[in-house]
C-alpha cells in the first residue's frame, strides 16, 4: 500500500507580479501529480499551504482542480487540510474547500476521522501559537476518535511546526502528539525532514517549490509504503524546481562578475534565479547590470551600503521589519504587533473591512489576546 505526501505548494505566488516565476509553482504541482499517478498510490496527502493566499488569483485554483481531477480520474483520492496560507483572515470558507463540495477530495481539517480502504486518516486545520492549548486538546481528541475506529493504519495529518525543530515555526512539541498513529502527515516547514514517533514514522516533506532564498534548494514528495510493519519513506526529487544562484561583491568588481556570469553555460531547464548582494558606498542604478544578465538569469540585485569611516555595513532598509518594528513600539508588546498586521491588517484591506475587522478584534479578545 503506497500513498503520496505532498505539503506547501504555495499555488499562486508571484501571481500578478511575475508570469514565469509564478508557472514555477504550477510546474512543480503537476509534476508531483505525475509521480502519484506513475507509481500509482492509493491516495495523496496534502498536509496544507496548498494556496500562496487566501485570496487566489483564477490560475491557481484551475492549476488545483485540474490536478486533483486527473487524480480523481485514477481512482487517486486527494486529503487534505489547510495551511495558514489557505485560510482567511475574515470568517469565510477557504478556497480548497471547493474540491471536497465538488466530490473529488477529501477535507480532513475538522478532526472527523476519514475511512478509505484500511487507512484511518485525521487531520486538523493550522492552529496559531496562541492557540496552542486548545490545539493540543483537539488533537487528542482527534486521536481517540481514530482508535476507535478499526482499520490497519492510522494517519494524523497536522500544519503545524515542531518546536525546536525551525526555530519560530514551532507551535508544538512531540510530546503533545499521541502515539497512535503509523505515519503523521506533516507541513509548514519547508525542508524535508523525518522523525520517529513511537512505532510510527513522521514525515515533512518540505515545499514543492523553494519560497524564499533561506529554503532548501532541492524539493520533495514523498512516497510512503505502509504494506510492512513499519512505514518506510521514499522521497522523490522534483526535477522542474528553478534553480538559484547567489554571489557578494563589491561595486568596483561588479562589471568583472557580471562578464565572468554571462559567459557561464547552464544546462538547466529554466534560467536560475540570481541574486547579487553589492557591496557599495552610494547607491547606483543596477538596472544596466539586470539587463545585460537578463538574456540567461531572473536577476535581482541587492544594495548593501557601507557608511563612510564606519566598519558596519547594513543593507538597504527592510520595509516589513521597519514596519513591525514601528507597530511594536506604537502598541507596546510584539503579540499586539503580530496581531495587528498579521491579522487585523489584511481585514482592513477588504470592502466590508468594519464588519470583518470587529469579527476579529472581538474573535482576539474572548481568546485573551486583547486587553
Amino acid at each position: 500500500m503506497i500513498i503520496g505526501h505532498v505539503s506547501d505548494t504555495h499555488l499562486g505566488a508571484y501571481a500578478g507580479k511575475d508570469r514565469e516565476r509564478e508557472q514555477d509553482y504550477y510546474d512543480a504541482f503537476q509534476e508531483a501529480v505525475d509521480i502519484f499517478i506513475k507509481d500509482h498510490v492509493k491516495l495523496v496527502i496534502h498536509s496544507g499551504d496548498i494556496l500562496d493566499s487566501s485570496k487566489p488569483y483564477g490560475t491557481a485554483m484551475k492549476v488545483l482542480a485540474e490536478g486533483v481531477k486527473r487524480l480523481n480520474e485514477k481512482g487517486i483520492r486527494f486529503i487534505f487540510t489547510l495551511g495558514e496560507h489557505d485560510i482567511s483572515n475574515v470568517p469565510s470558507t477557504p478556497h480548497p474547500y471547493i474540491l471536497d463540495v465538488l466530490g473529488i477530495a477529501n477535507y480532513v481539517g475538522t478532526g472527523e476521522p476519514l475511512v478509505i480502504g484500511d487507512v484511518i486518516m485525521a487531520g486538523l486545520h493550522k492552529y496559531k501559537k496562541v492557540e496552542r492549548e486548545e490545539l493540543c486538546r483537539k488533537i487528542k481528541e482527534v486521536a481517540n476518535r481514530a482508535k476507535q475506529i478499526d482499520g490497519k493504519r492510522r494517519i494524523l495529518v497536522l500544519h503545524q511546526g515542531l518546536i525546536g525543530l525551525h526555530g519560530f515555526a514551532g507551535e508544538i512539541s512531540k510530546d503533545d502528539i499521541p502515539m497512535d498513529f503509523d505515519y503523521y502527515a506533516m507541513g509548514h516547514i519547508h525542508m524535508s525532514y523525518d522523525f520517529r514517533h513511537g512505532n510510527g514514522l513522521g514525515s515533512y516533506p518540505g515545499m514543492t517549490h523553494w519560497v524564499d532564498w533561506d529554503d532548501p534548494e532541492t524539493s520533495f514528495v514523498n512516497l510512503v509504503d505502509l504494506s510492512s510493519d513499519e512505514p518506510k519513506i521514499n522521497k522523490v526529487r522534483l526535477e522542474s524546481v528553478r534553480p538559484r544562484m547567489e554571489r557578494y561583491v563589491k561595486f568596483g568588481e561588479l562589471e568583472t562578475l557580471v562578464r565572468e556570469l554571462i559567459s557561464l553555460k547552464h544546462e538547466d531547464h529554466k534560467k536560475p534565479c540570481l541574486l547579487i548582494k553589492v557591496e557599495t558606498d552610494r547607491p547606483f542604478d543596477p538596472k544596466p547590470f539586470e539587463d545585460s544578465l537578463s538574456v540567461s538569469y531572473m536577476v535581482d540585485i541587492k544594495q548593501i551600503l557601507k557608511e563612510v569611516g564606519r566598519e558596519v555595513l547594513h543593507e538597504v532598509p527592510d520595509m516589513d521589519a521597519e514596519l513591525r518594528r514601528l507597530t511594536e513600539v506604537a502598541l507596546g508588546s510584539n503579540e499586539k504587533a503580530e496581531f495587528a498586521l498579521f491579522e487585523l491588517l489584511k481585514a482592513l484591506n477588504d470592502e466590508d473591512w468594519r464588519k470583518g475587522a470587529l469579527e476579529i478584534i472581538w474573535k482576539a479578545f474572548k481568546e485573551g489576546r486583547l486587553r
